[in-house]
């Protein structure tokens, strides 16, 4: 037999066996320690009642699973009118009251499964010798309290979807420590104004514009400086921006139409030769192959989806003409309420395919297709070897329509000998010319900055408009000390709908939006947490529930 004495925790523990078996090492263990307290009333006892043994499974030795055998006493209390009248000790520095593990196996396991969760984690923990069910890791997790921190000063808050447009959660930050201080249920407040109530040392609380929020917050911490978050007001501004260059499609497209080319000598006209008739002209064969051109099945359909798209349009803007409401015409058209205010602000029929096509595998190498039609290649199939060769992934037929569009063909049979003509450049839509112009200055590319002050100087309303939005970004990037209140008046008395709309819904938060101008304190921290939970959401695969993520988050942070 072997005896060693050994201290854990303050408890004297004797080894008495060592078992090598092939599949499992086995460590036995007595206790040594000469009383036990009581767990009723505290007091030492001294009087073994009887002998048991416990087998707890413990950290993998050299790469085997390990187990330990231990040998613990039950004891009889000494106290009168004790109601434990018979114990077992504890040896809390080794095991838990009925723990089938030892503490440090535990701890081990409760890393796996805030790292991995359930079943990577189990998948994990079977490789290191120390295996453990998906169950028994998130039971750990759920269980494991942490300790109190001090109470944040500096709160960040936002919402994050636990399935898209169906239930949402609200997570809260300490932007003081960069930690994540709690996920609530829900996103309509309740929760949050709650949990202001019972921490009344909140000093600073950033968030988005979303009402519920702004009002949980002036509910639950009324002392609490609210800031709005820099970020959604640039994304509100550009969304305004976006419908005002829409409502003007007129204006930008004559702003945006690229220059005339030079004007160029007439010709002489030709003399005309012997014999011939004066009135005859030479045939022209560019004109015979247009006349000759039918217009393809693909193309007629979508020249015919165009008509009735623009007719539609026609009628609503008549019947709003006459006076009919948004929901009326929708009603009468058979439209939805979204696409008949669109219809209403827009200048003219919108266009979803204006001449631009979709992005293409063949985008990448457009610069090698340019060079080999001017060197004078013509042969799709040929080209179409050489790209996959340098690792293009598009298809036959899509190197053949872009080799067409590069050459200008007329779809007639035979080589093609015309001048490599490049397509017109396709004009931007209000989207990306709301992003290009809510840049900074130094940031936009030559062609970005080309265009907006093109639309700078085109119609004198849209100026106007343009100017007073600028005049918001630069407030917002701290770049303009212009006062809030003077520019919400500007904007309120603005020609500009969309910029009035917008002052509208600042001024509704105010002071929120006035202090985001001000205070250093950003919403930023708050995003990436978000993203972190939601990584987090999917390695669940759809088993956890809402404890287990919330503890995985606190955790991860």
């Amino acid at each position: 037999m072997i005896c060693h004495d050994l201290n854990l925790g303050g408890f004297d523990l004797r080894i008495t066996a060592v078992v090598p078996p092939p599949s499992l090492l086995i460590l036995a263990l007595d206790s040594t320690a000469a009383a036990a307290a009581c767990p009723g009333c505290g007091r030492p006892s001294d009087r073994v009642h009887s002998r048991y043994v416990r087998t707890l499974r413990d950290l993998p030795c050299h790469d085997r699973p390990a187990a330990i055998r231990l040998t613990v006493r039950r004891f009889r209390c000494s106290t009168p009118g004790c109601p434990t009248a018979i114990f077992c000790e504890r040896i809390p520095g080794l095991l838990d009251a009925h723990a089938r593990t030892t503490a440090r196996l535990a701890d081990v396991h409760r890393l796996i499964g805030f790292a991995l969760g359930g079943e990577p984690g189990s998948r994990l923990a079977e490789e290191l010798a120390a295996p453990a069910s998906p169950d028994t890791l998130r039971r750990r997790v759920k269980r494991h309290h942490e300790e109190p921190g001090p109470s944040p000063r500096f709160v960040g808050v936002d919402d994050w979807a636990w399935r898209k447009g169906q239930s949402y959660g609200t997570i809260l930050i300490d932007l003081e420590r960069g930690r994540v201080i709690d996920i609530l249920p829900g996103r309509d407040g309740a929760a949050l104004a709650e949990w202001l109530r019972s921490h009344p040392g909140v000093e600073v609380l950033t968030r988005d514009r979303w009402a519920a929020f702004a009002q949980a917050a002036s509910e639950g911490a009324p002392q609490a400086l609210q800031v709005a978050d820099r970020w959604h007001l640039l994304k509100n501004l550009r969304e305004a921006v976006e419908r005002l260059l829409g409502r003007h499609a007129a204006e930008v497209d004559e702003a945006l139409k690229p220059p005339p080319p030079p004007a160029q000598a007439a010709a002489p006209p030709p003399t005309p030769q012997a014999g011939a008739q004066p009135d005859q002209q030479p045939p022209s064969p560019t004109g015979a192959a247009e006349q000759a051109r039918v217009a393809s099945p693909r193309e007629l359909a979508r020249e015919g989806k165009r008509r009735q798209r623009a007719e539609r349009y026609q009628r609503v803007r008549e019947l709003r003409e006459r006076g009919h409401s948004i929901r009326q015409v929708a009603r009468v058209t058979g439209l939805n309420v979204k696409a008949v205010r669109r219809y209403c602000r827009e200048g003219k029929c919108p266009d979803w395919n204006p001449g631009r096509r979709g992005r293409s595998r063949l985008d990448a190498f457009a610069g090698e297709v340019d060079s080999w039609v001017a060197a004078g290649g013509r042969n799709a199939a040929e080209l179409f070897r050489e790209l996959k060769e340098k690792g293009c992934a598009a298809s036959y037929d899509a190197v053949r329509r872009f080799v067409s569009r590069r050459v200008g063909s007329c779809h007639r049979p035979g080589p093609r000998t015309g001048p490599c003509v490049p397509p017109p450049a396709p004009r931007p839509s209000a989207r990306q010319l709301s992003f290009e112009f809510i840049k900074r200055q130094g940031k936009r590319k030559a062609d970005e900055q080309a265009r907006v002050d093109r639309l700078h100087g085109g119609h004198t309303a849209l100026k106007e408009a343009l100017v007073l939005a600028g005049e918001f970004a630069q407030m917002v990037r701290k770049e303009s000390k212009q006062a809030l209140a003077e520019w919400l008046g500007k904007a309120e008395h603005s020609s500009c709908g969309e910029l009035r709309t917008f002052a509208q819904g600042l001024r509704q938060d105010e002071a929120a939006v006035a202090a985001a101008l001000t205070e250093p304190w950003s919403n930023g921290p708050v995003e990436g947490q978000v993203n972190r939970l939601k990584l987090i959401k999917r390695q669940g695969y759809g088993r956890a529930g809402f404890e287990l993520l919330r503890a995985r988050v606190r955790h991860a942070s």
